[in-house]
């Protein structure tokens, strides 16, 4: 019978098996191995732009859209979006028993296959592409400005004022100018409003920028009913403008006015602005994370403010170019749902400057295109909106199952 050693705490290597195995384990005789210094297999090292995001899947791992730059990612999306759109505003007609092919037709010859009708696009480019631009600068700073009725209004009625007040006495180059900064102005205080009670006492600026909305719309006609009132019309139209304060054409014989030239210069202006200023990162940084902006020493009160003026300003210029360009006059309905395409605008183009302005130019068409269909394929009136409503849901959708594949 072996010897029973005594009992103690063992260490694994000492034992041959499990605790109650006979004997322990001796020590080994070959030479205690020592460190491997032999240097590892060299790995194929790749550059920072072939790999993936940090806590993403390698874009070549799948055939998600991730592999690509960012903007063919957005064409791709676009393109399949719109044939999308297509294909399912097609099954509408067929619905409404019209002609697929005479309806397409109808929207791309009457908005872009004549020199009327292209000027009738460019028209409705300028307020579309500048009332998208405040939404998405709004949006940029982490605010919501469904207010862009208003701020139209607002400028549209503070360049009416200057135009009638001096409009007479003040030669083109002046005037011009003058009524189109009196917009401006116009537009930024009537965004500054929301601004300030945001700033100064936290109210949410979606509410106040919808009530404002009313208010601009029953100023408008009280002075278009009222002091500034045409009698010979006998509707909600002021007088004409003096001939000093009116804007210039680009195409006279189509009635397209120079409006389309300075809502592009505007809007490349508030993209540099944003992307290329310490105003637009301090705007950017305020909307991505207020907490670290204000770390960083943003001071977030400020922000607020310019932010929604800026915005308002936009939307202001818009509404005197619509005067000065267009109608050459007030009227009541100045904006037939301008600031609902322009949020409609902003989420198309995806808060981005330039997709803001593809987007701009695709409604327009639509906008233009959708006015000849009910006398040519006899479809009601509202199948333009139909027809946006469509383009805007296709868009989420592509977006919505790109970002899915993404994070698979």
């Amino acid at each position: 019978m072996p010897r029973l050693r005594r009992i103690g705490r063992r260490r694994a290597a000492d034992l041959r098996g499990p605790r109650r195995a006979e004997a322990a384990l001796p020590p080994h005789r070959r030479d205690v191995p020592r460190h491997d210094r032999r240097r590892p297999a060299a790995r194929a090292v790749r550059s920072l732009r072939d790999r993936a995001l940090d806590g993403r899947r390698d874009p070549g791992a799948s055939g998600a859209l991730t592999g690509r730059s960012p903007v063919v990612t957005a064409v791709v999306t676009y393109l399949v979006a719109v044939a999308l759109a297509a294909a399912v505003s097609a099954l509408f007609i067929l619905a409404m028993r019209g002609d697929v092919v005479l309806a397409f037709r109808t929207i791309l010859s009457s908005s872009l296959g004549s020199v009327a009708g292209i000027a009738q696009t460019l028209n409705k480019i300028s307020p579309l592409l500048l009332g998208s631009m405040a939404v998405m600068l709004a949006r940029q700073g982490g605010f919501f400005n469904i207010g862009v009725d208003g701020q139209m209004y607002a400028g549209a009625i503070v360049t009416t004022g200057v135009a009638f007040a001096v409009g007479g006495a003040l030669p083109l180059v002046v005037m011009l100018p003058l009524a189109l900064l009196a917009g401006f102005a116009g537009g930024a205080a009537f965004g500054a409003v929301p601004g300030a009670l945001r700033a100064r006492w936290g109210v949410n600026e979606i509410f106040v920028t919808v009530m404002l909305n009313f208010v601009a719309y029953y100023f408008t006609e009280w002075v278009a009913t009222g002091p500034w009132n045409d009698p010979i019309t006998g509707e909600a139209i002021t007088r004409v403008l003096p001939e000093s304060a009116t804007l210039p054409m680009l195409l006279p014989a189509a009635g397209a006015h120079t409006g389309i030239l300075i809502a592009i210069a505007v809007s490349a202006a508030a993209a540099v602005l944003l992307g290329r200023t310490l105003l637009g990162y301090e705007i950017r940084t305020a909307g991505d994370n207020p907490r670290a902006a204000t770390l960083g020493g943003v001071r977030l009160g400020r922000i607020t403010l310019v932010t929604l003026a800026l915005s308002g300003a936009l939307a202001g210029l818009a509404g005197a170019i619509e005067v000065v360009g267009y109608h050459n006059r007030l009227i009541l309905g100045l904006t037939p749902g301008y600031g609902a395409m322009a949020i409609l605008i902003a989420v198309l183009g995806r808060m981005h400057p330039l997709g803001v302005g593809v987007a701009s130019v695709l409604v327009a068409i639509l906008m233009v295109g959708a006015d000849s269909l009910q006398r040519s394929v006899k479809l009601p009136a509202s199948a333009g909106a139909v027809f946006q409503a469509i383009v805007v849901l296709c868009v989420l959708l592509v977006e919505a199952r790109s970002a899915r594949r993404a994070r698979a």
